[in-house]
């Protein structure tokens, strides 16, 4: 390795411009550390290696935002502004307060300053003129409860083997990034406000990163998905990217958006547990931004019904006509009216994503007789249809006999039970946003089904053991991100894996650059994968040993629950499409 002096990075720039300056040297193969100069000021990072071994250029713990503390607790974000001298960019910064009740863990961690982002870059331009990659920006997942940018999870070892620039901020979770009292006072939707500034931050400042805020796109998985989608549905993310994928989590899942009144209900039942007046609403805030942030995560369990159930309290919600306001219509009603931002979409799921909760009520003997015994009464708040079916014994009973038969549900039906959380959390809502999309928006809608399982899979971490569960919510993760070496370092991974990465990986990059996943064939992609034209929902299935085209993702499944009244909504249907 040839080593080359710190002081080799630094150029000469002039005057104090917020036009893009760079300080590091166009390619990253054998170098040490990079220094940049963007808006807010110089910053240095480090240099990280992909799986391929290509030199990347990383940086760390960027600020977009002023720490959302004391008077700011609550609040939209705040712009961070320029600080002085050169800002370590190549630690890792903190998460947000949070605990991961997904994974069962009695541990709470974070700091309440946590607005922060990461940038990796395959190449700094060294002039003006020099060509710029195309930005992608991940949200991550964690139902808005846990989770965080961090590189130890979604750094760049998978995906910037490919030609892009990789943001992947924090933003504030649970009461403290969706807390809402209905008016405002505190409207809600604050931790995609956060996304929202670092969108905007991206905008001002991606040049001097190599990036082109030209052509940016947004991608998320699970409540990040969600967070993607949502963002098409905002007019305050308008112009801000121009590409979407939503990876197992649209804005029409039962658990992404608050049923009316659920958040103000229950950011009074969190001032109660402090002991704070539950109104008028301005004083209830004022005392809840006294409490610790750790004790308001801590009381995560006043909201639990069954286990963990139902697992997100605090979610993104409708908001008043407020100024700053980020969502005041349904996403049904923003797509149908034509006001959803105009830009090709992604939109998919894992083949057994329901294994996130089936695999650890499968491997608990008390919980699955407590499912069972129960399932009046559980499966309800499981699904968290209790509070926006109109008939829930009905619903129910049809849950009851669709999977299962009325049988009473035992390890014979495993696969059954997997498929009833699959369709109820990802698959009918990633269904319903593919037809509402395809019916009233003139962008290309691109459908997949991930079904690659390989040598590690998230059901381990999420109580299912060793069992083969199917290719588990989060799985595909591991296919863009270096999310699984941290969680199962034993497990490396097969040619299978790393021909399904490099699969998952130019597909994504390829929509990032030209808003088709398949501009051509080629020995790593096989086949052209074609938008959803038809009610036959056309898709692409990505596996290690037939990738292609296929036709109707689990269509039986899907038009079971679009005619179950779990949570009605207007029916998708364009007569100016029918009509053509």
């Amino acid at each position: 390795m040839i080593v080359v002096a710190a002081a080799l990075w630094t150029l000469v720039f002039s005057g104090i411009s917020h036009d893009l300056h760079v300080l590091a040297s166009s390619d990253c193969s054998d170098c040490l550390m990079p220094v940049v100069k963007c808006p807010q000021g110089r910053l240095s990072g480090k240099v990280f290696k992909t799986r391929e071994g290509r030199g990347i250029f990383g940086f760390l713990g960027i600020p977009y935002a002023l720490p959302p503390v004391r008077e700011l607790r609550f609040k939209h974000p705040v712009p961070s502004g320029p600080w002085k001298g050169t800002l370590n960019a190549s630690k890792i910064h903190p998460v947000c307060p949070q605990r991961d009740i997904y994974r069962r863990s009695e541990l709470f961690e974070g700091e309440e300053d946590c607005l922060y982002l990461n940038v990796y870059s395959p190449k700094l331009p060294a002039e003006e003129v020099a060509s710029l990659l195309p930005v992608m920006v991940f949200f991550h997942g964690g139902g808005w409860l846990c989770g965080g940018g961090n590189t130890l999870w979604y750094g760049p070892d998978v995906l910037l083997d490919r030609d892009v620039v990789l943001v992947v901020p924090n933003y504030r979770l649970g009461a403290l990034g969706f807390l809402s009292t209905g008016d405002e006072v505190v409207p809600g939707n604050n931790g995609l406000k956060d996304q929202n500034l670092a969108l905007k931050w991206i905008q001002s400042n991606i040049k001097s990163f190599g990036g082109d805020p030209k052509s940016v796109t947004i991608f998320g998985e699970s409540a990040g998905g969600a967070s993607v989608h949502y963002h098409m549905m905002s007019p305050m993310s308008r112009g801000l990217f121009h590409k979407g994928i939503a990876m197992s989590g649209t804005s029409l899942c039962i658990w992404a958006q608050s049923p009316k009144n659920e958040g103000v209900e229950n950011s009074k039942k969190l001032a109660e547990a402090f002991d704070c007046p539950r109104k008028p609403t301005q004083e209830m805030v004022e005392c809840l931004r006294k409490v610790d942030a750790m004790d308001i995560v801590k009381h995560d369990v006043i909201f639990m019904e069954w286990d963990f159930d139902p697992m997100i309290p605090f979610k993104p919600t409708i908001e008043s006509e407020v100024e700053g306001a980020f969502l005041t219509k349904s996403p049904t009603e923003i797509v149908q009216s034509g006001q959803s931002a105009d830009v090709p979409l992604m939109v998919g799921i894992t083949s057994q994503d329901g294994a996130l909760r089936a695999a650890g009520v499968l491997n608990n003997d008390a919980l699955l007789e407590e499912l069972t015994s129960d399932f009046e009464k559980n499966i309800p708040i499981s699904l968290m249809y209790d509070k926006t079916a109109k008939n829930i014994s009905k619903v129910t009973k049809q849950l009851r006999e669709f999977y299962f038969h009325n049988k009473k549900i035992n390890w014979s039906l495993k696969e059954q039970l997997v498929n009833m959380y699959t369709d109820g959390w990802f698959l009918n809502c990633a269904d319903e946003a593919v037809q509402l999309h395809r019916n009233y928006s003139n962008h290309p809608v691109y459908y997949y089904l991930f079904g690659h399982r390989g040598v590690a899979s998230f059901t381990k971490i999420f109580g299912g053991g060793d069992v083969d569960y199917g290719v588990c919510h989060a799985d595909d993760l591991q296919y863009l991100f270096p999310v699984g070496d941290g969680l199962f370092p034993d497990k490396k991974p097969s040619e299978d894996d790393k021909n399904v990465a490099k699969l998952f990986s130019m597909l994504f990059a390829n929509f990032a650059l030209t808003g088709n996943p398949t501009p051509e064939i080629s020995d790593v992609i096989p086949e052209i994968w074609k938008p959803v034209v038809s009610e036959n929902m056309e898709y692409f299935s990505i596996n290690a040993n037939s990738p292609g085209m296929r036709t109707g993702l689990f269509l039986d499944r899907a038009k079971f629950w679009r005619t179950l009244e779990s949570n009605p909504r207007t029916p998708h249907r364009s007569p100016i499409k029918d009509e053509l």
